[in-house]
């Protein structure tokens, strides 16, 4: 990976989608130090938001029992949410502004191109750090 992965800390990823795209993300996490936690639906996603912290999910925009909607919505009663990275296929303009307007970090188009999956990693969880500790200094 490139320079933009943070060192020394464990950034957890959480992938929902069909198994096809789970296996490519594998792959381009094998060489990775980021955790990389899979789920396939947007009941099994939930459960693993409420049981470990994820600091980026990535979810595909829709899944078999519901869609990046339903799932973004659960992330907001979170302490800490984590940015939503919506993958589709169809990764128009119309839809990245819908995923924005929503609440939605960005849209990551397929195929996955391994730089771009990256870049937008890193920049999102360095979002949700300063997130985070501009809200911890806040309420301190």
């Amino acid at each position: 990976m490139g320079s933009d992965e943070p060192s020394g800390t464990q950034v957890t990823v959480l992938v929902v989608a069909p198994e096809s795209d789970r296996a490519t993300l594998r792959r381009m996490f094998e060489h990775s130090r980021w955790t990389l936690v899979e789920a396939e639906t947007v009941a099994e996603a939930a459960d693993t938001l409420r049981q470990r912290l994820s600091v980026v999910l990535i979810c595909e925009a829709n899944l078999p029992d519901g869609t990046w909607v339903e799932l973004l919505n659960h992330t907001k009663s979170l302490p800490f949410p984590p940015p939503v990275i919506v993958t589709a296929r169809q990764a128009d303009d119309d839809f990245w502004m819908q995923v924005l307007n929503r609440g939605g970090y960005n849209v990551l188009g397929k195929p996955f191109s391994e730089k771009e999956l990256f870049e937008m990693i890193s920049v999102a969880w360095r979002h949700r750090k300063g997130r985070v500790n501009y809200e911890v200094r806040a309420a301190g």
